[in-house]
């Protein structure tokens, strides 16, 4: 066999090879929608929850910590939002990563929001998601895809957040059927 058919019959394996490891990486799910959607927390009551029970309504899900400058500035915003959308078919849910659930206690407390904050603590969802930075928030579709992913708390952030979220809400005929 010659050096440029040895050549060959590698370079042909090498693109087989990559062709198959491009098609399993393909197959596997590049959403964390599914994973967010089903991960068990718990509210600042101790109650478990999921945000599998708000399938059906466009959400934004915010990761947050007491620590976070950025975060304890942006949740009240996020807390004005959620009630602006009652009865939308929107909302929004802040995820707690503080170690401590009496610290995320204490600045809802303090602040008087109103919205959902559930407690998950750092190695919870946030770790599995593997989030870059705090703030980050996720919104998602009716049908629990993640559709914008956005890292931080600027005005340009907050604006593409709420743009996104009416974009899905004036879409009511593509609402799930039940």
């Amino acid at each position: 066999m010659s050096a440029r058919s040895l050549t060959l019959k590698i370079l042909a394996a090498v693109v087989t090879i990559t062709a198959v490891v491009g098609v399993a990486s393909a197959a596997e799910p590049k959403q964390p929608g599914a994973l967010i959607m089903k991960h068990q927390m718990v509210d600042l009551d101790g109650t478990p929850v999921s945000l599998n029970d708000y399938r059906g309504e466009v959400l934004v899900v915010n990761f947050w910590a007491s620590w976070c400058a950025p975060c304890l500035r942006e949740l009240p915003i996020l807390d004005e939002w959620n009630t602006a959308w009652q009865n939308t078919g929107a909302r929004v849910v802040a995820i707690s990563i503080d170690n401590k659930a009496a610290n995320a206690r204490s600045f809802v407390s303090h602040e008087g929001l109103k919205l959902s904050v559930w407690l998950d603590g750092p190695r919870g969802l946030a770790a599995q998601l593997d989030l870059p930075a705090v703030p980050t928030s996720y919104v998602i579709d009716r049908s629990g895809r993640v559709v914008l992913r956005v890292e931080g708390s600027s005005p340009a952030d907050l604006a593409r957040m709420e743009e996104k979220v009416q974009a899905l809400l004036s879409e009511k005929d593509r609402r799930p059927k039940a």
